[in-house]
Formats: structure tokens, sequence, C-alpha cells
């Protein structure tokens, strides 16, 4: 294996990593409760932006709902994340992919 090609690609990596942490704070997504009462949002880092609560008198059930709406947000995110992280890993070597691991 030639290092200074490792090298090479290990800065590559390194630069779409930056580029790849920018993109995953810009994600916002919203979550839902099935019963469509609740609705958060949500950034990339998992930290909650926003919470609208339609008019319910039921503590349980909005409880419910809330827990709902964060998990629903929350896989959104979890699959933008793996989206973005397969796009910017399109162009590293598996090698050098394996250095991560």
């Amino acid at each position: 294996m030639d290092l200074f090609k490792l090298m090479n690609d290990a800065r590559k990596m390194q630069a779409q990593m930056k580029k790849l942490q920018k993109e995953i704070k810009k994600i916002r997504e919203d979550g839902f409760s099935k019963d469509q009462n609740v609705k958060v949002t949500l950034n990339g880092e998992f930290n909650l932006e926003n919470i609208e609560i339609k008019d319910t008198k039921d503590t349980k059930k909005l409880q419910k709902a809330i827990k709902e709406a964060f998990q629903d947000a929350r896989k959104k995110i979890d699959k933008r994340i793996k989206e973005l992280t397969n796009e910017y890993m399109k162009g590293i070597p598996r090698d050098v992919q394996g250095l991560l691991s």
C-alpha cells in the first residue's frame, strides 16, 4: 500500500467529514404523534427546537404523544444522517473508511 496515497486519502476523508458535520447541523425534521396532536422539530444534533401541541386535556395522552413525535423526528434524522454519510463516503477508498471503525 502506498503510504503517500493513504495519507492523501485520509486528508480527503477529513475534509469530507467536516463538510458532513456542517450538513448534519443544518438538518431539521418534524415528528408527529400518531394522533397528529403533537409536532416536534429536532435539529441534526437531536436538540428540540420547537414543539406544537393541539388542545388536549388528557395529560397521559399528551405525554405519550410527545414521546411519539420525538421518536418520529429522531428516526427521520437518523435516516438523513445515514444518507448524508453514505453520500460523503462515496469518494473515499474502503481501506481508508476502515480507519474510522
